[in-house]
């Protein structure tokens, strides 16, 4: 019953649709039809207002590092992992929103910085390298989670870091990876907009 609960709580604090609140009380514009229709962070800075686009990623990374904050201290480790791992799925697919959200990047991000913050920066130090070089918003943030499961695989192997860990932060990257899947097609056929383009990001 508390794993049910953890999930049902993360869940809803993920999806919690600030991009698209934000860009509607602010400009009036609906995320889900402008550009790509996603509601992060990418596609509020695509409608131009860039304070807008700060707070939401702002906001979307301090729901996961509050609700991770909080569950890891007034429950185990493994009913944190449930509740997180419902957290970025809720910022995927927000029952509000009619299951279209963000891609859970920066949600992530945040649950992973109360866990494991030095892995996390060098992951957004490479995330920040990746867009300024190549300039698509999609590569930088699968670039972003899969250095970050490669480090947490090397913690485990090397240095006996829990399973546990290793487990929730694999399923994570899956979840992000899957939510990317139109980008990877639309990359493989070189068809992917860079970062002020149309690409669905966020």
């Amino acid at each position: 019953m508390d794993w049910i609960l953890l999930a049902v709580i993360g869940y809803l604090v993920g999806s919690l649709p600030s991009g698209f609140l934000l860009s509607r009380f602010s400009s009036g514009i609906d995320l889900r039809a402008f550009g790509s229709g996603s509601t992060g962070a990418t596609n509020v800075l695509r409608s131009g207002d860039k304070k807008m686009a700060l707070f939401t990623l702002l906001i979307d990374a301090a729901k996961g590092a509050v609700l991770a904050g909080s569950t890891n201290v007034f429950s185990d480790s493994i009913s944190a992992f449930v509740a997180c791992f419902f957290c970025v799925l809720g910022h995927i697919y927000p029952v509000w929103l009619r299951f279209k959200g963000g891609k859970g990047v920066a949600t992530a991000a945040g649950i992973f910085l109360v866990f494991s913050p030095c892995i996390t920066l060098i992951s957004i130090g490479l995330w920040g390298l990746t867009a300024k070089i190549f300039m698509v918003s999609s590569v930088a943030s699968m670039v972003f989670i899969v250095s970050y499961i490669v480090m947490v695989a090397y913690e485990f192997i090397f240095k006996g870091a829990e399973f546990q860990y290793l487990l929730f932060s694999g399923s994570v990257a899956l979840l992000i990876l899957y939510a990317h899947f139109s980008n990877i097609k639309r990359l493989i056929h070189g068809e992917e907009k860079a970062l002020h383009g149309n690409e669905d990001q966020g």
